[in-house]
């Protein structure tokens, strides 16, 4: 059917074109969000196998580990390896922000080199601070859609705007596909997200079992 033309066909698009999106997405953002998000850079990959370094792959489980398993554990309960299969999948794609740490204030940096002393090594190298992973699939209403699964932020960056402009780089390479719904699943139990969601436009639909740990969320773009 159409629906699912639209989602191969949105399955088939290359990671620069999600890269520009995406960046195009947070450089608009940053025009009226926190300052702490001016030094910020995304990174996307159109599957998982073009991830080259293992070091991604792992803090995308650890971080997601951190955040979520105690929350898992009062409901359904956490299933490592069924976690890092769901980011492993063939159609699972990802945004991924990195963030470099601030350089030292001015007096800070005439001081060090008058002391002679270095900058750490690590000063200006480049660290993972979110992730979402998302896929586009055909939905229960059998339209196609942008699904985030994982919207996932070090708790450094709580609070930043980080998670808002991650969900609308989402929404927006969707919107730019010609997807017409962003959804997601969340936890009932997860009240600070279900009210995130719900400040950026979602609202939860009957498409979750009644009995379920989850209600699933769903936007127009």
């Amino acid at each position: 059917g159409k629906e699912e033309k639209k989602s191969a066909v949105a399955n088939a698009v290359p990671r620069a074109w999600l890269e520009m999106t995406a960046n195009e997405t947070l450089r608009l953002m940053m025009m009226d969000t926190k300052e702490t998000l001016s030094f910020l850079e995304m990174t996307c990959y159109a599957s998982r196998e073009e991830i080259e370094e293992e070091i991604e792959r792992e803090w995308m489980y650890a971080l997601t580990e951190r955040n979520m398993r105690k929350m898992y554990e009062q409901t359904w309960g956490w299933n490592s390896l069924e976690k890092r299969r769901e980011l492993s999948d063939q159609n699972a794609k990802f945004v991924l922000v990195f963030t470099q740490k601030k350089k030292r204030e001015e007096e800070k940096e005439e001081a060090k080199v008058a002391l002679n002393t270095t900058e750490d090594e690590d000063e200006d190298e480049e660290k993972p601070v979110a992730f979402a992973h998302y896929r586009f699939e055909v939905d229960d209403d059998d339209v196609a859609s942008v699904y985030i699964y994982e919207l996932q932020v070090e708790q450094t960056m709580k609070r930043s705007g980080l998670g808002r402009v991650l969900m609308r780089a989402c929404e927006e390479i969707g919107c730019a596909l010609g997807l017409k719904h962003a959804a997601l699943t969340v936890l009932k139990t997860n009240q600070a997200a279900r009210s995130f969601y719900a400040k950026i436009g979602y609202e939860e639909t009957d498409h979750a079992p009644v009995d379920a740990h989850y209600v699933i969320m769903r936007k127009r773009i």
